[in-house]
């Protein structure tokens, strides 16, 4: 895994949209939220909760962010961040 610096609840905010997709697509979800992390933040870069929102949004299905969204809101700190 990327290493990166996991604040706030990030780090639970990114296992759970993990444990949001269906198992067979674990992997290629999980390689899809490193690699937009990585885009954002930088290798070893601080990985906020919007930063996690940021790369489901932007490296999910159309039709499946809706899903990886609902299945993170309960951990976020912040729900606000859902509607920016």
């Amino acid at each position: 895994m990327a290493e990166f610096n996991w604040t706030e609840n990030s780090k639970t905010v990114f296992d759970e949209s993990l444990k949001a997709a269906p198992m067979p697509f674990r992997a290629v979800t999980k390689k899809g939220l490193l690699g937009g992390l990585t885009k954002i933040v930088g290798e070893g870069g601080d990985v906020r909760e919007e930063d996690i929102i940021r790369a489901i949004r932007e490296s999910t299905p159309a039709p499946f962010v809706a899903t990886g969204l609902k299945a993170v809101a309960p951990f976020l700190t912040d729900p606000s961040i859902l509607e920016r």
